[in-house]
């Protein structure tokens, strides 16, 4: 029961975080990104030796990855949170990944549809499809982890009845 409760308050902070940043205007928004991409431009010396007309264009070319590289993240936390806390109920493994990614692609449609009403932003179909494979691979990497765990235990049992 505590781990559900921990997990679940877990998935709330996750959905206050996302729906934070989709509450944000235009400007703020692409405030923050911006200077993501900046850091990411200057470090890596993209801009080097361009004029700046160019340098712009760059700029705003690897913020839009940037943008959708948050998204995916995002949302693979997402995914990965919603399997733990579906993985503590007694039903199908099949249905726990069915309905991790069904709820996952739920939340992500809800929050295009709330940036529709934020100022200078849009809800895009894109960023559903983005967010809903960060969904996924949140799923298949705990998945991953929990096999992994499983078959440390299985090895750790085997040792022990050896040994005894």
């Amino acid at each position: 029961m505590k781990k559900k409760i921990v997990i679940m308050i877990l998935i709330v902070i996750w959905m206050g975080v996302v729906f934070s940043f989709s509450n944000q205007g235009a400007t703020e928004s692409s405030g923050v990104s911006g200077k993501v991409t900046e850091r990411i431009v200057e470090s890596l010396h993209i801009t080097e030796g361009c004029n700046q007309e160019d340098a712009k264009i760059v700029l705003k070319n690897i913020e839009n990855i940037v943008r959708k590289i948050a998204h995916f993240s995002i949302y693979t936390i997402g995914g990965i949170l919603i399997y733990l806390e579906l993985n503590l109920y007694n039903i199908s493994d099949s249905k726990k990944i069915i309905y991790s990614q069904i709820l996952g692609s739920l939340y992500a449609s809800t929050d295009e549809l709330h940036q529709l009403i934020i100022p200078g932003r849009s809800g895009e179909i894109r960023d559903v499809v983005i967010d809903s494979c960060g969904i996924f691979t949140g799923i298949i990497i705990i998945l991953i982890i929990l096999i992994m765990i499983e078959k440390i235990k299985n090895e750790i049992k085997i040792k022990k009845t050896i040994d005894k």
